[in-house]
């Protein structure tokens, strides 16, 4: 079975298990799509994304379905977001778009268009190493004036 056409893989603030959904979609499909990644988070503006967009949908790879992962998809302009949606419209078959997104603020002509899933959040205990200093926590305002006057470099 392929891939889905187009999808949201929605992970609130992380990617942990995208990555791992993607890997395995990977694994599963490598021998009959052409898998790309893309960052949001550094390709964001319609002058860096869009002519790059343009270029992967006309570029015929080896195999007949394309998978691109757009990482960080909530970074996009909304320039780049149009961009994406008009594309979405023309080549749907054979160039499919997944987005990681961490927070829920893409265009809403994008998400009906696609099948979103919510992936469960990454729950752990974070290990900490040396001594935490919490005065930041405490009162942020005198944290930053001590900052700013040399008195509390840490």
């Amino acid at each position: 079975m392929f891939p889905p056409p187009h999808r949201i893989l929605f992970e609130c603030l992380n990617d942990r298990s995208t990555r791992e959904l993607w890997n395995a979609a990977v694994q599963e499909n490598k021998h009959r799509c052409d898998f790309e990644e893309v960052d949001a988070a550094e390709k964001n503006s319609i002058d860096d994304f869009a002519p790059w967009l343009t270029e992967w949908m006309s570029f015929a790879g080896q195999h007949r379905i394309r998978v691109l992962i757009v990482w960080h998809a909530h970074f996009l302009s909304a320039a780049c977001q149009q961009v994406l949606r008009r594309s979405l419209e023309q080549r749907s078959f054979k160039c499919r778009i997944w987005f990681h997104i961490e927070e829920p603020i893409l265009q809403p002509a994008i998400v009906s268009r696609c099948v979103v899933t919510v992936l469960p959040r990454y729950l752990h205990v974070p290990v900490v190493v040396g001594k935490l200093d919490c005065a930041l926590y405490d009162d942020p305002l005198s944290y930053e004036k001590s900052l700013n006057s040399n008195e509390g470099l840490h």
